[in-house]
C-alpha cells in the first residue's frame, strides 16, 4: 500500500477503534483479571550475538509471587516446536527459502539483541518483573554483524549455520542485486 492509497483509505473509512479508547471507555486485559491468572515477563539478551553458558533462576524462584521460570530446556522437554513460519517464497532459479529452527526461547546462543532467553511467570506483573530481573544469565559474547553488506562478506560471523553466507534466499525483488552491493 503506498502513501496515496493509505491517505485515501483513511478519508473514506476513518478509524473506528479510537473514539472509545480516547474517551477512557476502552477495556484491556489488565482491567479484567481472571481467577488464578499469571503474568509473564521475559528475560532478554543484551547481546547481539553470544553463547549462553548458563541460566540461574534460583534467586528468581525465591521471590514471593514468582510461579515459574521457563527456559529453552523446558520448552524442548515439552516438545514446543519451531517459530519460523514464513511463506514459501522462491528465490532466483526456484531456490527454496532457508528456514532454520527458531526456538521461542534461545537455548545455546542468542542471535540478536533482545532475543528472549527465559520467561518468568508471576502471580502479579510486578512479581514476574522482579523475577525476570533476578534471573542470572552467563553469556560468552561473540562477534556480530549488523550491516547487510558486512554480513554477506566471506568470513563474516554466521548467524544460522543452515544459511551459508548469511543468505536465507537470493530474491530478485525490489532491492539492488547483492553482487552490486558487495562491490
Amino acid at each position: 500500500m503506498d502513501t496515496k492509497t493509505a491517505a485515501n483509505h483513511a478519508k473514506r473509512f476513518g478509524r473506528v477503534e479510537d473514539d472509545y479508547l480516547l474517551r477512557g471507555h476502552g477495556r484491556y486485559m489488565a482491567d479484567a483479571p481472571l481467577p488464578n491468572q499469571t503474568y509473564a515477563c521475559f528475560v532478554r539478551s543484551p547481546h547481539a550475538a553470544a553463547a549462553i553458558k548458563s541460566i540461574d533462576a534460583k534467586a528468581a524462584l525465591a521471590i514471593k509471587g514468582v510461579v515459574a521460570v521457563i527456559t529453552a530446556a523446558d520448552l524442548k522437554a515439552a516438545n514446543v516446536g519451531n517459530l519460523s513460519q514464513h511463506p514459501p517464497l522462491p528465490g532466483r532459479g526456484g531456490a527454496k527459502l532457508i528456514m532454520p529452527f527458531r526456538p521461542a526461547l534461545a537455548g545455546e546462543r542468542v542471535r540478536h539483541t533482545g532475543e528472549p532467553v527465559a520467561m518468568v511467570l508471576g502471580e502479579t506483573y510486578a512479581a514476574a518483573q522482579d523475577g525476570a530481573e533476578a534471573v542470572e544469565v552467563d553469556y560468552d559474547s561473540t562477534d556480530a554483524v549488523v550491516d547487510l553488506r558486512a554480513a554477506i562478506k566471506p568470513g563474516a560471523p554466521q548467524v544460522w549455520p543452515e544459511a551459508p553466507g548469511n543468505i536465507a534466499i537470493d530474491w530478485a525483488g525490489l532491492a539492488a542485486n547483492p553482487d552490486e552491493m558487495a562491490a
